[in-house]
């Protein structure tokens, strides 16, 4: 197969997969966000928790996933934009847990928030996590106010952010 082939079909594939990702139909989600304490690649222990008053915005993420590193710039945004509004990036990676990937991904994006050390077990108690990336909005009041599955433009994920952290 000849480079330009392999490089269309390629594209074609990575586009289509981010298309289906994005597209995916909206879950309900409702109820009281789950509390977890992970460790970060840093070391330390990190607990999300509905009682802390910020709004998280919790990632499940891989590093072998592209349309969460396409994710990550945005995030990183998010994360500056809205940080003295009580408001956090949280993301929790499912792929790496000796962090060999992770730490080179952490520095090569500025990433600004914490990553934590995710397993199985966690991604079940978000009632179970099948398409990466996947994020859970969580109020001030410890509610999960929206299930994000896939890659959504940055002005939409901003938006709901913004509506978060003004409702509250």
């Amino acid at each position: 197969m000849s480079k330009p082939v392999y490089r269309f079909l390629t594209s074609a594939v990575v586009v289509g997969c981010i298309v289906l990702a994005g597209c995916q139909e909206k879950q309900p989600i409702s109820g009281k966000a789950p509390t977890v304490s992970l460790k970060s690649f840093s070391g330390e222990m990190v607990t999300v928790a509905g009682d802390n008053k910020d709004v998280t915005l919790l990632v499940f993420w891989a590093t072998w996933c592209q349309p969460c590193l396409m994710e990550v710039p945005t995030l990183v945004k998010l994360h500056d934009k809205y940080r003295d509004r009580n408001f956090r990036v949280i993301s929790i990676n499912v792929d790496d847990p000796e962090g060999q990937k992770v730490k080179s991904i952490a520095r090569d994006f500025g990433i600004n928030y914490p990553i934590l050390i995710g397993n199985e077990e966690v991604m079940k108690q978000f009632g179970g996590v099948t398409a990466l990336p996947t994020s859970f909005l969580i109020g001030r009041d410890g509610l999960i106010k929206e299930k994000i599955q896939g890659l959504y433009p940055e002005a939409h994920l901003d938006g709901l952010v913004a509506a978060a952290v003004a409702a509250e």
